[in-house]
This record gives structure tokens, sequence and C-alpha cells, in this order.
């Protein structure tokens, strides 16, 4: 658990009613836009209401009013993937299984957020300016790149909320659930050595994120004389037959790669040259494929404890919501190890 700077109060409809400059009356009108109502805004202070809102970040709370402090036992999934992981194959799926799960042991119902409000681009957790989860009590976000500006916003904004994954965003002390890369990396480093294995090469991903940092800080934190290690960040479609015969002109005898883009890639160059994985040389992967298949099994890799992830992420975002201004909450899960059939001892 890390401690940091407390997040604001959930803002509230008297709050945008200040910064506006009008009455809260005026601020429910406009929330409320209902045929007949009584008290007419006019354009200028709709437009300082709805910017005030934008400001503040504020969601009206529809449900929230007709219960007893504003808790409804609900929390939201919203995931910035294209795709809302609904099919079992799909890397996000299991997540989603572990939610599932610790919501029902606390008593929790599920709002999944899977419409895009944007016709272009990624999903966006304030298309118009307002939180479009607000009407939650927390929410645990899924997806390989958030937003970060909108996770600062969203911290700013007071609404709780955990990320699966690490996430650092400027100023904001962020709620997340992460796998163990660092320890995980370091492992098979260890491994590898066992096997005899002394050049060793990391072949990562050219967009480095908080997971890329994490697996070449693991790959990196073993101090050995006695063994060589490189790294390199390519895309995937670099790696041709000029890259192989370099890697193992360099003498290297396993490659760790960060995606499995990258370890199909390397093998199709393998077989080319009419050589075999893990005869020619060994691979083992650091990361799940985003869409899994029965080729996955054959593999040497680290699994990611998926469903343990979710379910421990709702219990941080329940301890988050009944604790209001809590010290934010991060956790890191042991990962596992498959052995496969791509590493061999030389």
């Amino acid at each position: 658990m890390t401690t940091g700077q407390n997040r604001t109060k959930r803002a509230t409809q008297s709050d945008v009613a200040a910064l506006a400059g009008v009455s809260t009356a005026v601020v429910s009108a406009v929330i409320s836009a209902k045929p007949g109502k009584t008290i007419r805004v006019g354009k200028e202070a709709e437009k300082r209401v709805r910017e005030a809102m934008e400001a503040l970040g504020y969601a009206p709370n529809v449900v929230a009013q007709s219960l007893a402090g504003g808790k409804r036992n609900i929390i939201g999934v919203f995931t910035y993937e294209a795709i809302f992981p609904s099919d079992s194959e799909n890397f996000f799926y299991p997540f989603l299984l572990g939610i599932e799960r610790g919501a029902m042991k606390l008593g929790q119902d599920l709002l999944l957020f899977t419409s895009s409000s944007l016709e272009r681009g990624p999903r966006s957790i304030f298309p118009n300016g307002a939180n479009r989860m607000g009407v939650a009590d927390g929410a645990i976000l899924l997806g390989e790149e958030p937003d970060k500006s909108e996770l600062k916003q969203l911290y700013d904004t007071g609404f709780p909320f955990v990320t699966i994954g690490r996430r650092d965003a400027t100023g904001a002390e962020l709620n997340w659930v992460a796998a163990d890369y660092v320890s995980a990396v370091s492992d098979v480093v260890d491994r590898c050595a066992s096997f005899g294995h002394k050049t060793i090469k990391f072949v990562g991903a050219t967009k480095v994120r908080e997971q890329n940092i994490d697996r070449e800080a693991g790959f990196q934190k073993k101090q050995d004389d006695s063994l060589k290690l490189s790294v390199e960040r390519l895309v995937a479609e670099e790696i041709d037959a000029n890259w192989l015969n370099q890697c193992l002109a360099e003498g290297n005898t396993v490659v760790l790669t960060e995606t499995f883009k990258h370890a199909v890639a390397l093998e199709r160059q393998v077989l080319a040259r009419h050589g075999s994985i893990p005869e020619t040389i060994s691979i083992v992967a650091l990361a799940a494929p985003l869409n899994a298949s029965s080729d996955v099994e054959r593999w040497t890799r680290i699994s990611v404890p998926r469903e343990d992830m979710g379910e421990l992420a709702v219990q941080n975002l329940i301890s988050q919501i009944r604790t209001p201004g809590h010290a934010a909450i991060t956790a890191t899960l042991p990962c596992g190890f498959v052995p496969g059939t791509t590493l061999t001892k030389i």
C-alpha cells in the first residue's frame, strides 16, 4: 500500500451552482431537462452550468438522490478497448470473471460501460465533458492504453476508481492492481541461466508503457557477470532474416519476447531457414496474446493471474468507496510460469 495526497471530494450540484454563479435549482433544471418544467434557463446560464460540470467532472447521480447516503452498491466496469471483452478467448475476459466473483462476494451489482460515445477514436470517460460513470459508486478501468489525462481528471473529481495494470499519472496517486512482472521476468532469466543459457536477448515493443518498464526492469535485475544480457525494442515486422542472423551471430541462445507477435515473427524466420524452435534458438513469451488459440499451449511463457487481479480490484475499490479520502491502494500479484516446449537446455 502506498500513501499520497488525498483526493478531493466528489463534486455536487452545489459546487456546480457556485462555480456557474447560479442557484442549485437552475443546475437541477439543466440536468433534468423535462417537458413542462417550471424553471426556464437561458442559453448563457445553461452554458455556464455545463462548463462548470465539465470543469468539476460532475456527473448527475440520479439514482443516488433516492437512496440514503448516496450509495447504490453498483460498481462500473469501463474499458478503453474498441470491443468490450465478452469473448472467452479475449485477454481481458478473465479479468471480468474475477470482477464478477469479487462483486458477488461483496454484494455489489456490476454496470458495464460498453457503448462508445465517440464516432472515431478510443472510448472516453468524459465524451461530453461529464463522467458518464457517475451513476455508479466507483469503477474499475481496463485496457492496454488508458488516456492519462482522463485518469488525472477522474482522480481530481474524487470519483473512486481502480485500474487493472500499474498506471502512473502526473499529479495523481492512483489505485491499481497489477501483475508482478519484475519478479516474473527475473525468474525467467534465472530459469534460462539454470538451463545453461548465458547470452540472452530481450525483445520488446517500441511503445513503452508501465508494464513494459516493469518487464525490462525484471530482465535487468539479474546482476551476474556470467550472463550477457541485451535489450532491443522493435516492431515485430522488423524481425527478418538479417535480424535473426545478427541475433545468432551475437551468440544469443534464447530470446525473451515481450509480445506473442514478436515470438511468432521470430519463429517464422527460424523456420524459413529450415531451423526449429527450440533447437535453433529458444523463445520465452513474457505476455499472453490478446486473443488466445490452441497454439498458445506449446509456448514457454509466464501467466498472469487475471481472475485474481479482477477480484482484488473490486475489494480495493470498495475500500475506497467506503472510506472517502482513503490513501491510494496499490497491489502486485505474482505471475506463474508455464514450461511449454520452446525453452530447452543447452
